[in-house]
């Protein structure tokens, strides 16, 4: 850390929490604050924000609640190669359930329709949309394309998701690699 100092003028509600914190961790505010700054300065200069950062560092704090492990996907199609992934669908929806639940911990439902991207974290997306209206919410996922055999896993996978959040009223269609969820907002249980 260089000896350089600068002052910059955060909320006092900010500075309060961050300086808690630095006693807490026992370490220098100045630290703290250089450290913070740095990540959020990658962040931003990838072409994120703040707000990216917070929510994808939860989802990966909620997955790790559960056993996971992060397998490219070839693998992964390597292994469902002899068998019938269609036997585990029940499998698949159970586990986005279990995630689901933990991340509903973490993030609210809200802010994962906003970035939907968050569930890259989980399921291997290259695209990820989202479009909201009075009575509908639909979430647009476009996976590679040799993934297709594995489509039905995935879409039990993201209907446990979104019954661990409480939304049970929802239909998802495949056509090719693209999914599209389909979420029905009045009818949340």
């Amino acid at each position: 850390m260089s000896g350089d100092k600068t002052t910059i003028t955060v909320d006092r509600d900010v500075a309060l929490r961050c300086s808690k914190l630095a006693r807490e961790l026992g370490i220098p505010l100045q630290k703290l604050a250089s450290d913070a700054l740095r990540i959020v300065e990658e962040v931003m200069k990838d072409g994120g924000n703040a707000t990216d950062l917070v929510l994808t560092w939860r989802c990966v704090k909620s997955i790790t609640t559960v056993d996971t492990a992060t397998l490219p996907i070839n693998i992964l199609l390597k292994i469902f190669e002899d068998l019938e992934p269609g036997k585990y669908v029940t499998d698949f929806y159970t586990s986005g359930r279990e995630i689901g639940v933990a991340m509903s911990n973490e993030i609210t439902f809200a802010d994962l329709v906003k970035r939907p991207y968050i569930l890259k974290t989980l399921i291997p997306i290259r695209y990820a949309n989202s479009k909201e209206t009075e009575s509908e919410i639909t979430i647009t996922l476009a996976v590679p394309s040799y993934v297709k055999k594995l489509m039905p896993l995935i879409s039990a996978y993201i209907r446990g998701i979104l019954d661990a959040y409480g939304y049970t009223q929802h239909k998802i269609d495949i056509k090719e690699h693209i999914i599209e969820i389909k979420i029905y907002k009045n009818i949340q249980t």
